[in-house]
């Protein structure tokens, strides 16, 4: 994880996980096996998460990110790879593939369609590269 990244969640007191198999746990309801970093965050930083850069709202993985997985997987037919990583806005979804290790915002208009077909171009290379602007903002630079 970024340093500056990790420096500045660790300052923010109230995002400490209590109980780290918890995520284990959810992540094994919902069929995934993601990368470590996002293992690593869930495991250490307990959200939801908000953020001065984006109107997302970063979803808990335990509970609120398996409700809104299983309702897209379900209603939408997403992909068992896809994980739904933040809430509805503007009619759009926020969705990480744990297989590619990508970040997607996908509305309802068309891009879900092309996320089911493995079409949709990603609007984040890593689940890393997403949390770093999330919190820190498109231009953190990693080594400032």
């Amino acid at each position: 994880m970024n340093p500056k990244l990790k420096t500045f969640l660790d300052t923010k007191g109230c995002y400490f996980r209590e109980n780290p198999a918890l995520v284990d746990q959810a992540l094994e309801r919902m069929g995934a096996s993601p990368p470590s970093s996002f293992v690593d965050f869930y495991r250490t930083y307990e959200g939801g998460f908000c953020s001065k850069f984006t109107a997302f709202e970063l979803a808990e993985v335990v509970g609120h990110m398996e409700e809104m997985t299983y309702t897209c997987r379900t209603v939408h037919s997403f992909p068992e790879q896809c994980l739904v990583i933040a809430d509805e806005v503007a009619d759009a979804v926020l969705v990480y593939d744990w297989v590619k290790d990508a970040v997607y915002c996908v509305d309802f208009e068309g891009s879900d369609e092309l996320l089911k077909n493995g079409e949709l171009d990603p609007d984040w290379s890593s689940f890393e590269e997403y949390i770093e602007e999330y919190f820190l903002g498109k231009n953190h630079g990693a080594d400032e």
